[in-house]
């Protein structure tokens, strides 16, 4: 009988052993993790370079410039190569200025284009009310490396983007890619670290 005492013993190290070994597993990174991590940016302001792939076209377009956005509704994307635009988006109201003038557009009046914006928004606010009602989405990765894939459910924006991927690090947005239906997609990198 004196071993019964020394198999419990072994048999209870050799279970803290196993759960010792056992892989550490974190909680999975979310929606709701990523919309607040988003939600607290009140200001952004960064580089960017943009390439539109175009099947008709023999070599992409690429534009550089800065995005900035503050919290709640303003977008500004400004482009300074190869050439000058402006568009500014203050609420619904775009405004497009270039080389050939300034011209206003209101989104309230084009369903597919202001889906997109509110997408882009929604997702730079942390407002998943507001991307639920225009995408359906799928999270990967975790808070450091996130991937957001949007697939538009707006029939108008539907017919013309397949998706939309934006990839990111903690509150940041490093890439947005807007695959297109009929083939053509554009990339939209962004320099990591500015504010």
């Amino acid at each position: 009988m004196p071993q019964a005492p020394e198999f419990a013993w072994r048999r209870g190290l050799s279970f803290l052993f196993a759960l010792m070994m056992q892989p550490v597993t974190a909680s999975a990174f979310d929606m709701a993790e990523l919309m607040a991590l988003m939600g607290r940016v009140q200001e952004s302001r960064v580089a960017f370079q943009e390439t539109k792939y175009v099947s008709t076209l023999t070599a992409p377009i690429v534009r550089r410039g800065t995005l900035r956005y503050v919290r709640p509704d303003r977008l500004e994307m400004r482009v300074e190569t190869p050439y000058f635009e402006r568009m500014d988006i203050v609420g619904n109201m775009l405004t497009i200025e270039s080389k050939r003038g300034v011209r206003q557009v209101d989104l309230a009046g084009e369903p597919g284009p202001a889906a997109w914006v509110a997408g882009i928004r929604a997702t730079l606010a942390g407002d998943r009310p507001t991307l639920a009602r225009h995408f359906a989405f799928d999270l990967r990765g975790e808070a450091g490396r996130w991937a957001l894939s949007l697939m538009p459910l707006d029939p108008a924006l539907s017919g013309v983007i397949q998706r939309i991927t934006i990839d990111g690090a903690q509150a940041q947005m490093t890439r947005i890619e807007v695959e297109e239906r009929m083939g053509d997609r554009t990339v939209l990198t962004i320099e990591t670290g500015a504010r």
